[in-house]
């Protein structure tokens, strides 16, 4: 949720973080926070959509760190909404995001689009268990790290609120580089537990604790219902305690725990607090208030049956949780039929917008984070919000052009719920500079599922859905019989933005060539002693490479650094190019969410981090945009090697074979 100017009063003005060495022990890291914060810490450009292969590596050096220093680390990613109480919030927020999604400053703060895969890419490949809560995170994240013995690491100022037994650790102060000491290596961190705060004023407990912070704003409390009470509260808070505190400090913060001391439990606190409220409107505040304090005093404690019933291998991948998540069941009484039992029926109160429990096999896939949290917020809300990004004002959103690849999975959802009444989609996303509520019709939708029949559906069914939802025919799919399968995914959604987009081919070629940098042009002074077919080889993180004599690739490759560097020396920017970029990643990632709908008959492992730098992508478009032949500036560019040259032609053929251009 975050509470207003939290952070900044425990964390400056009462200093209440302690430096301590983080090591031999277990962490807990509140996913969503963490990759935000990660891609601020390296101190990359959200202007040109995403430097996806430096923020890999970067959180690859921070997991990598914990290996070094015996921690072992799981992580806990958000859900969907389960309740509106924060919509409005919600709403607010992402209004202030397309009022800056039209402006061109390297200091823009929009977190790139495909960040989430990014990160999870990494706990693949470093081997690190992970799970998602059916809501939103941070209650279940608490009980989880309390069940597993872990200090929690976040960039959240709700876990001030909350009695974690081994304490908070802010992210952005860890030291990611790991420091030897005699026979170990640690983290230099600073930690904040519960204690520190509550012998700063003595008489508050945990419970009158989160009042006290709720009345200082939340998602869920805003300042027209809390106002009156704080008139209320600081007229009552003693002169003489006032003056013991420098102004500095006496904040809404510092007066809410001052005041609140006083009592020993929240039913008297807010029988007092309702005092100034007018008798009519008391009831519902109280009830407002009740509920935006039950996570900090009853967090939701479900994740942890989930070791005993998952098959999620993402989250059974670390022996040494298992064995403690293993260790608190064994205490609960319950055998693994009984867990299952209680986990259905925490299920079952998940509803529909017309009150059907949620299939179940979909919040199991929502849990193991193998479907996107939009289907479930469709179901319940029957709409989903969209986050703006850098875009032209007088252009259709970047989501426009996308949301046709995932209509016939909504239709499905929605047909299933009520097959009789609801015959839109409510998608918000930017119209001109407002967020707007848009009605995307889905009665005509002539390749939507019956719901009941999706885990009955054979692969070629799977896939044939998946190609009608990218305009794609198994016709079109065959053209790709030379190309290895781990590119057919990316090719299609290429392709489907090549030809909806009716792009100069400027822009293809810029993706092409990203492709080819990042996988055929890795800069190392050694090749392989055979050459490959470059088409028919797997992807990897070894990357795997043409075979180029050194110098020639060495000169390639400065050539391409000099060619992405110059951008970040600009004064103007075009923003069309990252408006397009911006769209092909909205049309990969509602691709994705649907191969998943469909049970991923579509395999692929060519992810984000490998190709997609939005920054090289605006200096190939720029450099070569009024360029009039563009396979001879090719030709010079990579210094008439013909493998890649090859390569580049053969990828350009496949995508726009039948699409008119």
């Amino acid at each position: 949720m975050g509470i207003r100017g939290l952070q900044t009063f425990i964390e400056e003005k009462l200093s209440l973080l302690n430096r301590f060495e983080l090591h031999n022990c277990n962490v807990l890291l509140d996913g969503n926070s963490i990759y935000h914060q990660m891609y601020k810490e390296c101190h990359l450009t959200c202007l040109f959509g995403g430097e996806y292969d430096k923020f890999y590596h970067y959180c690859k050096q921070l997991f990598e760190s914990f290996r070094i220093c015996d921690i072992n680390a799981i992580v806990v990613f958000d859900g969907a909404r389960l309740d509106s109480r924060k919509l409005s919030t919600v709403l607010e927020r992402s209004q202030r995001r397309v009022d800056y999604s039209t402006r061109t400053s390297v200091n823009i703060d929009l977190s790139p689009l495909l960040l989430r895969q990014a990160f999870i890419n990494v706990l693949d490949a470093m081997n690190i268990p992970y799970i998602s809560a059916l809501g939103e995170g941070d209650d279940e994240s608490v009980s989880l790290a309390n069940h597993l013995d872990c200090y929690l690491i976040a960039r959240d100022s709700d876990y001030y609120c909350y009695n974690l037994s081994k304490g908070y650790i802010p992210f952005d102060y860890i030291d990611i580089n790991p420091i030897e000491k005699d026979s170990y290596h640690y983290l230099s961190a600073q930690l904040f537990t519960i204690d520190t705060l509550l012998e700063s004023f003595v008489g508050l407990n945990s419970a009158t604790l989160s009042l006290a912070c709720c009345l200082c704003g939340n998602d869920y409390i805003n300042g027209s219902i809390t106002d009156p009470m704080f008139n209320h509260i600081m007229a009552h808070v003693a002169k003489s305690r006032v003056y013991k505190i420098s102004k500095y400090n006496r904040t809404k913060h510092w007066y809410a725990m001052e005041w609140m001391k006083q009592f020993d439990d929240i039913d008297t606190a807010i029988e007092n607090l309702l005092l100034p409220i007018d008798k009519t409107l008391r009831k519902k505040i109280e009830m407002k208030m009740r509920l935006a304090i039950q996570s900090y005093l009853n967090p939701t404690d479900t994740l942890i049956y989930r070791f005993a019933s998952s098959t999620n291998g993402n989250l059974l991948k670390n022996s040494h949780f298992v064995k403690l998540a293993r260790d608190y069941l064994d205490t609960i009484n319950m055998n693994d039929g009984q867990i299952q039992i209680q986990i259905d029926n925490d299920l079952s109160e998940i509803k529909s917008k017309h009150n059907q429990p949620v299939p179940k096999f979909l919040l199991h896939n929502l849990t193991d984070l193998q479907l996107s949290v939009t289907f479930i917020e469709m179901l319940i809300h029957r709409h989903f919000i969209c986050s703006a990004h850098i875009e032209i004002e007088q252009e259709p959103s970047i989501y426009v052009d996308a949301i046709p690849t995932m209509l016939p999975c909504l239709a499905s959802l929605i047909k299933w719920d009520n097959p009789e009444c609801d015959e839109y989609a409510i998608i918000y996303h930017r119209v001109l500079k407002q967020l707007k509520p848009v009605a995307y019709e889905i009665t005509e939708i002539d390749n939507a599922l019956d719901l009941n029949r999706l885990n009955s559906l054979s692969f070629i069914e799977r896939q044939d859905f998946v190609l009608k939802c990218l305009k794609t025919s198994l016709a079109d799919l065959q053209t790709y019989n030379h190309i290895h399968r781990d590119y057919h995914f990316w090719l299609m959604c290429i392709r489907y933005w090549y030809s909806i987009r009716n792009l100069a081919p400027v822009y293809l070629y810029a993706i092409i060539v990203s492709l080819i940098k990042s996988i055929h042009l890795f800069d190392t002074d050694h090749f392989q002693s055979e050459d490959i077919k470059p088409l028919s080889i797997s992807v990897d993180d070894n990357r795997n490479h043409t075979q180029i004599e050194p110098e020639i690739r060495r000169s390639i490759g400065l050539k391409l650094k000099a060619m992405s560097r110059k951008v970040f020396g600009l004064k103007k920017f075009d923003c069309s190019i990252i408006h397009e970029f911006n769209c092909l990643q909205t049309i990969y990632m509602f691709s994705m969410y649907a191969n998943e709908f469909f049970n991923r008959p579509f395999v692929y492992k060519i992810y984000p981090h490998q190709f997609l730098c939005g920054s090289f992508f605006y200096a190939f478009v720029e450099s070569y945009e009024t360029t009039r032949n563009l396979p001879a500036a090719l030709s010079s560019l990579f210094k008439n090697e013909s493998k890649i040259l090859t390569i580049i032609n053969d990828l350009f053929m496949a995508i726009t074979l039948d699409t008119g251009f």
